[in-house]
């Protein structure tokens, strides 16, 4: 657990994120993906390579975050653009895997998305997302509902749905065999909001957690640094091994497969 954290402080300057995503990793880590691999989604691509060797094509709405993955994690893919997952009506089913990682909570008319990665895919092929579930709006810091919905704004969460939606949704928009694999428990969850909620203050690049990360990352020699990652990441992996799976799922890995032909 340790390694995971590690790394992911080395993307995440915030610890509450390197927490999340952590967990995230081990879990995608534990699926097998045959290529060709679309992302949606991609970043700047550095926590995809700590799941892929190769990644055949990857897309992301944002133009900064594509010229920062070419910089960064060029190799890793194939083919890189900018666009928005609602705009993939035209995909071929060439993909045997399409992989999106904390970003289908995030996107509007996701029935319309979901539809398009079906047809993306080619039989048998499968999707697999990482998802926040409704449930861990009764695992934040505080039970109050106002926090619960200011917390769901701040973080974008657009699409926040019950497993069971989830399912409902996918099987709608063609899939057949749907899996979920929790990832997040409720006592994780209440801790990463403890220490998520303070750096979430503010707007934008202003917020704490983007602040605070970025002038820790100019100021302290990196000695201080690589010591503040040890400490860190003992103690943020002490806390996940103690959390496990205490409490319902707050997240999961989706799992959702293409018929092999149509009807089966």
């Amino acid at each position: 657990m340790r390694d995971e954290i590690k790394a992911t402080l080395g993307i995440y300057k915030w610890p509450s994120q390197a927490f999340w995503r952590s967990l995230e990793v081990r879990a995608l880590q534990q699926i097998e993906y045959e290529r060709p691999i679309l992302e949606i989604g991609c970043g700047d691509g550095r926590l995809s390579a700590l799941i892929f060797k190769e990644i055949d094509a990857g897309i992301d709405i944002n133009p900064r975050s594509i010229d920062k993955c070419r910089r960064i994690s060029g190799r890793l893919y194939a083919e890189l653009r900018c666009g928005d997952a609602r705009n993939l009506s035209a995909l071929e089913p060439k993909y045997r895997t399409i992989y999106a990682n904390c970003v289908l909570e995030h996107i509007p008319d996701i029935e319309r998305v979901l539809v398009a990665c079906w047809r993306g895919l080619r039989p048998g092929g499968k999707l697999v997302a990482t998802v926040p579930l409704i449930q861990m709006n009764d695992h934040l810091l505080f039970s109050w509902r106002w926090y619960a919905e200011m917390r769901q704004q701040q973080l974008v969460h657009i699409n926040l749905f019950t497993q069971e939606k989830w399912e409902a949704i996918l099987r709608a928009a063609g899939f057949q065999r749907i899996e979920f694999r929790p990832y997040l428990s409720g006592a994780a969850c209440r801790f990463w909001d403890s220490i998520d909620a303070p750096g979430a203050l503010g707007i934008g690049r202003y917020r704490a957690a983007v602040v605070l990360g970025r002038t820790a990352s100019k100021l302290l020699p990196p000695g201080v640094k690589d010591l503040g990652v040890n400490r860190m990441s003992r103690w943020l992996a002490q806390r996940a091994e103690s959390h496990g799976e205490s409490g319902p799922a707050c997240a999961v890995v989706v799992i959702a497969y293409k018929a092999v032909e149509d009807g089966q």
